[in-house]
């Protein structure tokens, strides 16, 4: 917690709003004593920003490939993100499976229930 609150004190004003958002969870997160933080991130830079800020518990980041197509075909995102996730410090990555939803909301649902039972 320490080391989080020296960084935040250094970090650039005004903020972007992604910036303060993983700012702002560490910071919960410390305060509340939480066990981990859940970040939920496609191409893992999300998650870097929350390790950015050290927390005092482990990151399990939650990468959510990329489902596209064209007329044609269909595409996913590699597992890239993930591994790329391992160098940083706290961060544990896991891959979710893709997911052809429309929405949003549902892939996002299905993403946190797979976080949830691992």
């Amino acid at each position: 917690p320490g080391e989080s609150s020296r960084i935040m004190e250094h970090s650039p004003v005004p903020m972007s709003p992604l910036e303060s958002l993983a700012s702002s969870a560490v910071k919960t997160a410390n305060s509340s004593k939480a066990a981990l933080i859940l970040v939920l991130t496609r191409g893992g830079s999300t998650a870097k920003l929350v390790a950015k800020y050290r927390p005092g518990m482990p990151i399990l980041s939650v990468v959510v490939p990329e489902i596209k197509t064209d007329s044609f075909d269909w595409s996913c995102s590699d597992e890239a993100p993930a591994r790329h996730s391992l160098i940083f410090r706290g961060l544990v990555p896991v891959l979710s499976a893709g997911s052809s939803r429309a929405s949003h909301a549902e892939t996002t649902e299905e993403a946190l229930d797979f976080a949830f039972q691992h």
